[in-house]
């Protein structure tokens, strides 16, 4: 029988030992956002395949969660937490191990969850692809969540776990000697829901003198690890390694940073040079590929600087917030990436292959954030692994390990 819960806990103010406190409660991981697009999917993944998993969904509408608890197998928990109620957020926290927040954009909604899982110890996990949104979680509560051994987790799903974790096994092939690390997405097939496009059109909307700042290639980097040298995004045209052509790559942008924020936090050479791109293929047609993505890229970004253009592509051409690809297109998607890794002295390298059997945006993502929900909350981090961490910097290995079980996501590493 699935069952509303309602505050039988109070919000968790005394100090009691991390592991006592994470075995007292209520729930394993509660899904906030569980009625938006990839909150079903995510609330579906963990039900289908962790039932062990103490699960409660969480929202502001009861009638909306209970809709989708009673198409899910098991005792699933409903929650009512509306963000902008504190009393409500700081309780949800406060009943369970981890919460896996499907709330964007981020920037707008993101910080009050951060906060109440800071305050009760809670570990925590989002699909952000908002740079400025991970620079104020990390100003406000890295050093208080570090100190209490609390994990806050960015970026688990497509941006930026195949990347970042990626990067780390390249890292860890190598045995820290690493120079620089290439990313280069290849085919995939998928689709876009209201949610994203909402939070790329929130970076938008920024001051200029924030757009400035998300330039700095190091943005989210840790200060005490901060690297140097390296550049934003490469753009252009360019042969890589794999002896085919290249353009810029979408994702490149949050990626990078993401990737940059790991090596200062487990401090891999400052030196690392890491970049992604898009590949286009072999040949003339390769060539011409990479060309016209490099042009195309450049017209939308132009596009979108005009805000009466931006505006009028958005609400005319672009799915509506809690919208995304049919099932049909989820199911059936797709993607590939591959990283090439090298050493300083350029006598090792390591190819590391990422594979998704989904749509990687969505049904692909949900599968990575309901596996790095699982493995935080299954886990005890020690005292000063807290933080606002990244998938590399919280969940290590232990997360390509999940993944490559589950069996939907899989990373392969090859020394060349």
């Amino acid at each position: 029988t699935n069952t509303t819960h309602r505050s039988p806990y109070p919000r968790q103010t005394t100090p009691i030992p991390m592991a006592a406190l994470r075995a007292s409660r209520e729930f394993d991981v509660v899904v906030f956002g569980a009625t938006g697009f990839t909150g079903r999917k995510v609330a579906r993944h963990l039900a289908k395949y962790a039932p062990q998993t103490r699960v409660a969904l969480a929202g502001r509408s009861e009638d909306k969660l209970r809709a989708i608890t009673e198409e899910l197998p098991g005792n699933v928990g409903v929650i009512v937490a509306d963000v902008f109620d504190d009393e409500q957020v700081a309780d949800m926290a406060s009943r369970t191990k981890c919460v896996a927040s499907l709330a964007g954009p981020y920037a707008q909604l993101g910080l009050p969850i951060v906060r109440a899982c800071v305050d009760n110890e809670t570990d925590y996990c989002d699909l952000t692809g908002e740079a400025h949104f991970i620079r104020a979680s990390a100003d406000k509560f890295h050093a208080e969540a570090k100190s209490k051994g609390t994990r806050i987790v960015h970026c688990c799903g497509y941006d930026s776990v195949p990347s970042d974790i990626g990067a780390l096994l390249c890292v860890n092939a190598l045995d820290g000697d690493v120079a620089k690390i290439d990313y280069h997405a290849g085919k995939a097939k998928g689709g876009v829901s209201g949610g994203t496009i909402a939070s790329a059109f929130g970076v938008l909307e920024l001051p200029s003198n924030k757009i400035k700042a998300l330039a700095d290639p190091y943005y989210i980097a840790d200060a005490d690890g901060r690297g140097s040298g390296d550049s934003s995004e490469l753009w252009g045209v360019r042969r890589t390694g794999m002896g085919m052509w290249a353009g810029p790559f979408v994702m490149a942008g949050i990626n990078e940073r993401v990737v940059r924020r790991s090596a200062s936090l487990l401090k891999w050479p400052k030196s690392l040079r890491y970049h992604e791109h898009q590949l286009t293929g072999r040949g003339i047609k390769g060539l011409l590929g990479a060309i016209a993505l490099t042009f195309s890229t450049a017209i939308g970004i132009a596009a979108l600087a005009i805000p009466p253009l931006r505006k009028c592509i958005r609400n005319r051409f672009l799915p509506k917030q809690g919208e995304g690809p049919s099932e049909e297109l989820c199911q059936n998607g797709h993607f590939v990436s591959t990283l090439l890794g090298e050493s300083t002295d350029g006598r090792r390298r390591v190819k590391v292959t990422v594979k998704g059997k989904l749509d990687p945006g969505y049904a692909g993502t949900a599968v990575m954030i309901g596996e790095a929900a699982i493995a935080l909350a299954s886990s005890t981090p020690k005292p000063d692994a807290g933080g606002v961490l990244t998938p590399a910097s919280a969940l290590g290995t232990a997360l390509s390990d999940r993944l490559n079980k589950e069996g939907t996501i899989t990373f392969t590493v090859e020394n060349k």
